[in-house]
């Protein structure tokens, strides 16, 4: 129990119910026991403020560190649509990719070297979904290719992966007549958003 005396004269009794000290506690009390209040108050007013420099600092950092992983994404997926030297798309990867573009929907293809002489080139179509696309469960049209590359030979590897307004969940894609069909049904118009 207390006694605190206030600037207008009167006294108030605050009693203490705390847990007995542990020895950490009793150390850092011991630390403490001689200081008066009002330098208590500053040192306290110091962490405080060391403590909001050090969240200020960590928050810049981490925003720099995230702008840096963006613009390193963005760089790699730069790098991997660079058709290499030697290679070319496929005809049926050209036109699917311009029947996309014609058409409002997004595209980007990225190319992986799979031993000396063969390439995996990953390709992927989407737009998100508009009010003219009828009630969906799903808020996008998206279809992941891939296409095994061989030196004047290119061949589609396993069915692909879709998700569709109406099967938000990844699913085996369509034939790629199939996908055109879809994507001549549904442009994209980016004022219609």
């Amino acid at each position: 129990m207390t006694r605190v005396l206030h600037p207008d004269g009167t006294v108030d009794r605050v009693e203490f119910h705390d847990k007995p000290q542990t020895a950490d506690e009793a150390r850092a009390f011991a630390k403490y026991r001689d200081l008066s209040p009002l330098e208590l108050m500053r040192r306290l007013l110091t962490a405080e403020g060391n403590e909001d420099f050090a969240r200020t600092e960590r928050d810049k950092w981490k925003s720099i560190a995230r702008r840096t992983e963006t613009e390193l994404a963005q760089a790699q997926r730069r790098l991997a649509a660079i058709t290499p030297d030697g290679w070319e798309l496929p005809k049926a990867v050209q036109e699917l990719l311009a029947h996309a573009e014609r058409h409002g929907w997004h595209s980007a293809r990225g190319w992986t070297a799979r031993g000396a002489d063969e390439m995996l080139l990953k390709v992927v179509i989407g737009r998100a979904t508009l009010p003219s696309d009828g009630p969906s469960r799903g808020t996008q049209w998206r279809f992941e290719l891939t296409w095994s590359c061989v030196p004047g030979s290119a061949r589609r590897v396993r069915a692909g992966l879709a998700r569709t307004p109406d099967r938000p969940q990844w699913h085996d894609a369509p034939s790629v007549r199939k996908i055109r069909a879809l994507i001549s049904d549904h442009p994209y118009a980016a004022d219609a958003a």
